[in-house]
């Protein structure tokens, strides 16, 4: 009896050995395959580069404005001598010839495909019509064959003439904006102090500015590609005062590839004529740009991923890359904006194990 009792004993003992082994092994496994991994989010930003030119400070509150020929013709000088103008009112408006005329012919298209989408919008009426009313005991099954294909035919084509339409639609309206960006805009606050109207050898308009100073500088044909009148840009003075300004002419130099632009000071600045100053031209690279720390990029086989994590366990994506600026990548496939991303991943990480985060 007494034996008995020891190796029932015995047995508890190895039975409980056998479980906390178990545990354990069990608990050290969830360890090493469900790691607590530092992430972050993936989100948008503007991804820009900034181009410094050296302006010269004048003394000039005049603003003279020339016809611009690559726009097209002058359809309307809107503005009077002795008017007084505000900032952004527009001055002159151009039109396009050719942009009008391929206007003119998209929708003519248009109403084309309008008049084929009503005419087959009734002929789907009539098919569904007849079908409605055909007769099963009367008629033949080969007769009601037909007019299923009459009904299919004629709303295949109503569809096509409608999404023609919608396409046509949208043309007519991107070439309409255009039309409407062809104007040139008052760069100041200030008075029309001359009006010399289309065909004259000088400016078409001068405008007398508020501002007591503005900018001149050269720059080269690349930096003169990505800006253009009425745009913004930073003046960085020489004492480090940060002031805004606002691109009112752009002219190219006689015999050479770079342009003469001029830029008005917004805010009082205390200078002198001669005196330099920073203009600070942001070029935008991409903007609304999905993005991640560069930190959350792995290369493995070649090819880019990030990780992410969904509902405790891990997966692995693949994506494509774009530009990298101050720590951030920009990912143009494959991830969108909020997604969780992990911040320095590891190529032993596979998709669908648990993981979680810090």
């Amino acid at each position: 009896m007494n034996k008995m009792k020891w190796i029932a004993a015995a047995l508890m003992v190895l039975l409980l050995i056998v479980m906390n082994v178990m545990i354990f092994d069990k608990l050290e496994s969830a360890a090493v395959e469900a790691p607590r991994l530092e992430t972050g989010l993936s989100k948008q930003k503007d991804f820009t580069k900034k181009h410094e030119v050296t302006g010269v400070a004048l003394s000039k509150n005049t603003f003279d404005i020339y016809e611009n020929s690559s726009l097209g013709t002058i359809k309307e000088i809107a503005a009077v001598k002795g008017e007084t103008v505000t900032s952004g009112q527009t001055l002159i408006t151009y039109e396009n010839a050719e942009i009008e005329r391929e206007i003119r012919s998209l929708k003519r298209d248009k109403e084309a495909a309008d008049v084929r989408s009503d005419h087959y919008s009734s002929e789907v009426s009539r098919w569904r019509t007849e079908l409605s009313n055909f007769d099963e005991e009367k008629d033949s099954a080969d007769a009601k064959v037909i007019l299923q294909k009459e009904l299919a035919e004629a709303e295949l084509q109503g569809d096509l003439a409608e999404n023609e339409s919608s396409v046509l639609s949208d043309e007519i309206s991107d070439l309409e904006q255009q039309l409407d960006e062809l104007s040139v805009k008052s760069p100041a606050d200030g008075v029309v102090s001359e009006v010399n109207g289309i065909g004259s050898d000088g400016p078409l308009l001068t405008i007398v500015g508020q501002g007591n100073f503005e900018l001149v500088a050269e720059i080269d044909q690349d930096i003169a590609t990505i800006v253009k009148t009425g745009d913004s840009v930073q003046i960085m003075s020489s004492d480090n005062k940060k002031l805004n300004g606002t691109i009112q002419t752009l002219l190219p130099v006689e015999k050479s590839k770079d342009f003469k632009m001029t830029v008005l000071v917004e805010e009082e600045a205390a200078w002198v004529e001669g005196q330099t100053a920073k203009i600070i031209i942001t070029e935008k690279l991409a903007e609304n740009a999905v993005s991640v720390p560069k930190q959350a990029i792995l290369k493995d086989d070649g090819k880019t991923y990030v990780l992410t994590i969904v509902k405790d366990k891990l997966y692995k994506l693949k994506v494509s890359t774009g530009l990298e600026q101050k720590g951030d990548v920009q990912i143009t496939k494959g991830l969108k904006k909020g997604q969780v991303i992990v911040l320095n991943p590891s190529p032993v990480y596979v998709s669908g194990q648990p993981a979680f985060k810090k």
